[in-house]
C-alpha cells in the first residue's frame, strides 16, 4: 500500500465515521422525539431537555450536531427544524428504517419487506410517500422544464405525465408555458393526489388524468408531443419497460419525444447512492432494478441488451433507385436512417428520400 493508497484508506474511514455518526444522531433524535419538541417553534435545550425527560448538556450536544447536518437550525441560542424535517413524511422521516432494518432478513431469504411494484401493493405503497416525494423533485424537476426549453423552445405542447405521482415534472413544465396542458397517469389514488397538487399550482384548468394501470389503460394515438417517464423505469423489468415505450411512443404525435427520469449511475460521484437505491429496490420490489443508460436506449430500440443477437441491424440493401434498405422492425416505432463518411463520423445526416 503506498501513501495514495494510505491516504484514501483514511478518508474513507472518517467519511464512514462521519457517515455512521450523522445517522446516529439523527436516528437517536428521531426516537426520543425531540425532533417532534423542536417542531412546536424555536426552543432552547433547556425545553427540549425538560419537554423529553433529558440531561440540557448532553441535549445542546445533541442539537448542535442536528444543526452540522442540516437537520436543525440554531439563532441566538434557540433551536427550530431545518426545511428538510418540516417536509418529510412517512418512512422518511426515520430514514426508511423499516427498510433498511429488514436487511438481514432480506439477505437471509430473498424476499423483500414490500412489493411496490405489484399492482397488488403499488398504489397504497406511493400513496404513502408521495407528498414527500414531490418536495424531493422539485428542483430536479425545475432543472428539468429549464433543459427542455418549456417556454421558449417547448411552447403549446401536450405532456403525458405516465406514472406521474404527484406530476411535480409535468406540472413544473406547463408552469412555465401557460399554453401547455397535461395529462396524468396514474393509479386512481395518486391521480387526486397530482390534481390537489395541480390546483396549488393554478394549473388545474390546463391539466386531466387517466387514471389507472397504466400498462392497461388507453392511453390514444398521435395525441400528446412530450412524454415524460419519471421514476418509473426503475419499478419495470426490462420486458415491462419495452412494453411501456412502444405504448407511450404510440401515443405520441410524430417528432414527439420521450423524456426518462431516473437513477443511472453513470456519475463517478453518485456511486454510493446508486448502490444504495439498487439495494433499497431490492427491500422494496419484486422485480425492481438500476437500469443504466445503455439499456434504457436498447429498451427503446425494442433490443434486448442481455441478448447478444439481439441488435438492430440491416438485413438487406438493394442497389435500386432509389436505394433500398431493410431492417426488422418493432410495432409503434419510426426509424430515421443516417449516413456518415466514415463509421467514426460524430456528424451523422439524414439520408434524404426517405419513406414509410
Amino acid at each position: 500500500m503506498d501513501d495514495a493508497d494510505k491516504l484514501l484508506a483514511l478518508q474513507t474511514y472518517f467519511d464512514l465515521m462521519g457517515m455512521n455518526g450523522s445517522a446516529r444522531i439523527f436516528r437517536t433524535a428521531h426516537d426520543l422525539g425531540v425532533f417532534g419538541t423542536i417542531g412546536h417553534g424555536a426552543v432552547t435545550a433547556k425545553d427540549v431537555a425538560d419537554d423529553r425527560g433529558l440531561e440540557e448538556d448532553p441535549v445542546r450536544l445533541l442539537l448542535d450536531g442536528l444543526c452540522a447536518i442540516g437537520t436543525v437550525l440554531h439563532d441566538n441560542g434557540r433551536y427550530s427544524l431545518a426545511p428538510v424535517m418540516q417536509f418529510l413524511a412517512g418512512n422518511y422521516q426515520s430514514l426508511s428504517d423499516e427498510y433498511w432494518d429488514y436487511l438481514p432478513q432480506y439477505l437471509r431469504t430473498g424476499v423483500p419487506l414490500a412489493e411496490m411494484d405489484s399492482v397488488e401493493q403499488s398504489a397504497e405503497q406511493y400513496e404513502k410517500q408521495v407528498t414527500a416525494l414531490a418536495w424531493m423533485m422539485t428542483p430536479a424537476a425545475e432543472a428539468m422544464a429549464q433543459l427542455l426549453g418549456m417556454g421558449s423552445a417547448r411552447k403549446s405542447i401536450r405532456i403525458l405525465d405516465v406514472g406521474a405521482g404527484s406530476g411535480i415534472w409535468s406540472l413544473t413544465c406547463a408552469k412555465y408555458d401557460s399554453a401547455t396542458t397535461v395529462t396524468i397517469s396514474d393509479w386512481p389514488v395518486i391521480v387526486d393526489i397530482a390534481m390537489g397538487f395541480a390546483q396549488r399550482m393554478g394549473l388545474e384548468e390546463r391539466c386531466d388524468a387517466i387514471p389507472g394501470n397504466y400498462h392497461e389503460t388507453e392511453l390514444g394515438n398521435d395525441v400528446y408531443d412530450l412524454a415524460i417517464i419519471a421514476n418509473v423505469t426503475h419499478i419495470e423489468t426490462p420486458a415491462g419497460n419495452r412494453d411501456l415505450f412502444s405504448k407511450v411512443h404510440a401515443a405520441l404525435k410524430a417528432g414527439g419525444q420521450i423524456a426518462i427520469v431516473d437513477v443511472l449511475a453513470v456519475q463517478p460521484e453518485g456511486r454510493v447512492a446508486a448502490a444504495l437505491y439498487a439495494l433499497g429496490l431490492g427491500l422494496r420490489t419484486a422485480d425492481g432494478q438500476v437500469h443504466s443508460a445503455e439499456a434504457l436506449q436498447e429498451y427503446l430500440a425494442d433490443t434486448d441488451p442481455d441478448d447478444s443477437k439481439s441488435v438492430f441491424n440491416a438485413t438487406g440493401i438493394a442497389a435500386s433507385s432509389p436505394i433500398g434498405v431493410s431492417f426488422n422492425s418493432s410495432t409503434g416505432r419510426l426509424y430515421t436512417l443516417e449516413a456518415a463518411s466514415t463509421p467514426s463520423e460524430e456528424n451523422w445526416e439524414e439520408v434524404p428520400g426517405q419513406i414509410d
